[in-house]
């Protein structure tokens, strides 16, 4: 469990790090120094072979000479024990030596170390066969012997003998070895310590960003959101990066959470009005026809006829306002304008504007098109811009007066087809301009008398949002509304 942290890891870790580079540190030390002992003695009596061989003949005629090889060999291994002295032949092979019976393992040394000792181009420590071992290698120190029947063998001298490993084992134990490791050890320590209090800072605003994190988490079901990661003022690293995404996402959070607010909000009020809807002429046509049904022998064929007609009238508004329902539910489904071609804008509002001029001379209003011939093709969906065109021809006709104006227009703007709806009706409140385009706002503004359902506006807002487009509203009191939108002449989607 107490390895659950981050420090706690980062700890173990580094500890495991000081304790694997102590141990390589040690081996290092203990081999370069081997090393060195080796070099240095190698170098101080690489000339000792020979000056032996000047100095005395100790081989004659391919034999050995004991008279002066044995108190050589005993006088030298005296004065210095940590050499032994060999001779060889020209093979290689040991002839003789000054050592106690079965110490010596080796017949014959290998000659290529020799000759390269020789050549004097070699770097030390160079090592030969130790005749002791029948695997082992040590320093060496050699000369040739020849004389005027030539090369006659080989002194070859092993410098690290079997007293100086004995010698040097005992210094491994010694003091000065014991203190150097606990120097070593006092100092992986302080390394250890002193780490873990750097980590300890590094990982203090880690662990703060958590703390943080986990009170957000805590304190927003209680309503509290505001909890935040303090940002230093000074140069940013990747904590205080980590911090600022953090606020970030915490802050988008906030708005989606104040946004799901608002919608929850919105659809409230949306199945409230849609009960109200729906009810209002499901009641009046249930009235209508209970009346029939319980008055049928008491009424006038001219009654029946019209009860008849006004729960018919009620039943057609109530099933306009579904298949809006279902229309916008559709259109709110769509990422894009699914059929796109290029088509012509004026052609199709001149078709549009045919299908209404009875209506608006039922009521007396003037439906006039200003159509620009230059205007271009536009691309969009037709059955969708002709939805378009309709609502805000209906809105237009519903609050225009008889004897006013309803005018459709179509120019360039920018390289672009504007398209304006303007009429001389009653007009829109300021305050209220934002929220025509919400669903049912209009059924709530005009409810009495009006049959529109309020989703007209919406729905036009969602097509032209479909076609990269926004519409545009100007409007006064008792002066009337100019609606406009532009479309462009290449495809966006």
């Amino acid at each position: 469990m107490i390895f659950r942290t981050l420090y706690s890891r980062i700890g173990l870790t580094l500890f495991v790090l000081l304790c694997l580079v102590g141990l390589i540190l040690i081996q290092l030390i203990g081999r370069s120094s081997a090393l060195y002992q080796q070099e240095v003695v190698q170098k101080l009596n690489s000339k000792l072979a020979e000056h032996i061989v000047a100095e005395q003949e100790l081989i004659q005629n391919q034999m050995i000479n004991y008279a002066a090889s044995d108190p050589l060999f005993h006088d030298l291994m005296v004065i210095n024990p940590s050499i032994e002295l060999y001779l060889l032949d020209k093979q290689g092979v040991i002839m003789g030596y000054h050592a106690p019976a079965g110490k010596v393992k080796r017949t014959r040394i290998d000659l290529e170390p020799l000759n390269k000792f020789f050549d004097g181009k070699v770097r030390y420590p160079l090592k030969g066969d130790d005749p002791r071992t029948l695997g082992g290698q040590k320093v060496f120190s050699a000369a040739k012997i020849s004389n005027s029947d030539g090369l006659q063998g080989y002194l070859y001298i092993v410098l690290g003998g079997e007293q100086y490993d004995h010698v040097v084992h005992m210094l491994g134990n010694s003091y000065i070895v014991d203190t150097s490791l606990q120097v070593l050890m006092v100092a992986l320590i302080a390394a250890l310590l002193g780490g873990l209090f750097v980590f300890g800072l590094q990982t203090r605003r880690l662990r703060l960003l958590g703390e943080v994190m986990r009170s957000y988490a805590r304190k927003s079901r209680e309503g509290n959101m505001s909890i935040r990661y303090p940002v230093r003022g000074k140069s940013k690293d990747e904590v205080d990066e980590l911090g600022m995404q953090f606020n970030t996402m915490a802050e988008k959070i906030n708005e989606q959470f104040n946004e799901l607010k608002r919608t929850d909000g919105r659809r409230r009020e949306m199945v409230a009005n849609i009960s109200h809807d729906l009810r209002t002429p499901l009641t009046t046509m249930r009235g209508y026809l209970e009346t029939l049904l319980i008055k049928n022998q008491s009424l006038s064929a001219q009654e029946k006829k019209q009860y008849l007609e006004t729960a018919l009238s009620h039943s057609q508004h109530l099933g306009k306002l579904v298949e809006q329902l279902f229309e916008l539910a559709r259109l709110d489904s769509c990422e894009s304008v699914v059929y796109s071609e290029p088509f012509s804008m004026g052609e199709l509002v001149q078709d549009v504007t045919q299908s209404y001029l009875l209506r608006a001379k039922e009521k007396s209003i003037q439906l006039e098109v200003a159509l620009n011939p230059d205007a271009p093709l536009i691309y969009g969906d037709i059955a969708m811009m002709q939805r378009v065109l309709e609502n805000l021809l209906e809105n237009g006709l519903r609050h225009t007066p008889e004897g006013g104006r309803v005018s459709i227009s179509v120019d360039i703007d920018s390289g672009n087809v504007i398209v304006r709806i303007a009429d001389t009706g009653c007009g829109i409140a300021a305050e209220d301009v934002p929220r025509i385009f919400e669903r049912f706002y209009q059924q709530d503004i005009n409810s009495s008398g009006s049959s529109s359902s309020g989703l007209g506006l919406a729905i036009v807002k969602r097509i032209l949002e479909l076609h990269g487009s926004a519409i545009r509203v100007r409007s006064e009191i008792d002066h009337g509304t100019t609606f406009s939108f532009n479309l462009a002449t290449k495809p966006s989607f």
